[in-house]
């Protein structure tokens, strides 16, 4: 199982050009990087209580935090946080975590337009050079995460389209890429998708109280993950995970895990060069033991999706999964040997359990397994 589709190839071809996708795995920093980001990576799902100020992707300025030669002022100044420009133009500007606003306005030392925001543990963080705030923007209002703030501008003492964006701790001025790198958001130029509800309305959640099988962290080292974000999952696959997963007592998102690692949920289809098939890639040896009838219809169809899916969690079954945390990262040792694939599955498997997944597919190659 878990062999690479022979659309693989084609996907790197067509799709991405071999730079983009150097310069996508090594994290390579600056304009170069976010494109890459944009093209091929697509938008990244926002899946925690932190978030980056952009929803689209974005470059970095060299002007962080620190003593810096002002442009405007024409002398050495304090640049009290990270100047960044979202691409290919400017676009809205939010909310990195929810708050309360405290200033919403014009400032006449230099910001502009500018929002500042108090978090709680006593955070704030600032917007400013907006090219306009938000109608609902003013002090005293609460917002959410992702909520638009206003539009990135050049007001104030600017020389350009940019958002200059600061973080304080307790009224000191941190670093912004190290405090949002801590806080699970780090700020590296790829999209992210809109906070909130997934698209579409509500969907079911994880089926806590039936399974007994724990979701392990993901560790290191990890593949395809690093450069393919989770994507949103079809309604009628997200049904036969829940039902697998209720079934055999395992949590369902195990199995989004394994759907985006090996197909993205069946968008990648054709037969792997290993003679691997259907949304989770069975290979028909192992699906001689394994594979069942997964919607009542007395036939076991390794590329049907309610059979492969259903198939899938009697593997996990059959191997451990519900023996604990070691028992599910065996599970998915034998579903394929790698490490590096058991923490891609368990990263994809923990970003559907954070919910709010949104965003649109993009189709990106795979390095080649094994």
């Amino acid at each position: 199982m878990g062999k690479v589709l022979a659309v693989a190839a084609l996907v790197v071809a067509v799709v991405c050009p071999p730079l983009l996708v150097a310069l996508m795995v090594a994290g390579a920093a600056g304009s170069a990087a976010a494109s890459a980001a944009g093209t091929c990576g697509g938008a990244v799902p926002a899946t925690g209580s932190w978030r980056p100020p952009f929803v689209q992707a974005y470059t970095l300025s060299p002007r962080g935090i620190g003593w810096r030669y002002h442009p405007v002022f024409k002398r050495m100044n304090f640049h009290g946080g990270q100047d960044m420009s979202s691409q290919p133009g400017p676009g809205p500007v939010v909310a990195v975590a929810t708050g309360r606003v405290v200033r919403a306005g014009w400032d006449t030392t230099g910001y502009g337009n500018v929002v500042d925001l108090q978090h709680g543990g006593g955070i704030q963080t600032r917007y400013a050079h907006l090219a306009t705030i938000d109608p609902a923007i003013a002090a005293g209002a609460t917002v959410t995460v992702g909520q638009q703030l206003g539009v990135e501008g050049s007001t104030g003492a600017s020389t350009g389209n940019h958002l200059h964006f600061e973080v304080a701790v307790r009224g000191e001025r941190v670093d912004p890429i190290a405090f949002m790198r801590d806080h699970g958001a780090p700020l590296d130029g790829r999209a992210v998708g809109p906070s909130g509800p997934v698209a579409g309305g509500p969907r079911e959640a994880a089926p806590s109280d039936a399974s007994t099988a724990p979701l392990p962290p993901p560790g290191q080292p990890r593949r395809n993950s690093l450069h393919n974000p989770p994507q949103p999952i079809p309604d009628d696959i997200l049904r036969l995970y829940i039902e697998a997963g209720r079934k055999y007592r395992i949590p369902w998102q195990l199995l989004a895990g394994i759907g985006m690692e090996e197909t993205a949920h069946g968008r990648l289809t054709g037969v792997s060069s290993a003679g691997a098939r259907g949304v989770m890639q069975f290979m028909p040896a192992t699906w001689a033991t394994y594979g069942i009838d997964g919607d009542g219809d007395r036939r076991a169809d390794m590329t049907n999706n309610a059979d492969s899916i259903h198939s899938a969690a009697n593997y996990l079954d059959h191997t451990g999964a519900r023996t604990g945390a070691d028992g599910v990262r065996r599970a998915l040792y034998a579903y394929n040997h790698a490490d590096w694939y058991v923490n891609d599955v368990l990263y994809y498997a923990q970003a559907y359990r954070a919910g709010g997944l949104t965003g649109t597919y993009v189709r990106c190659p795979s390095p080649s397994r094994r």
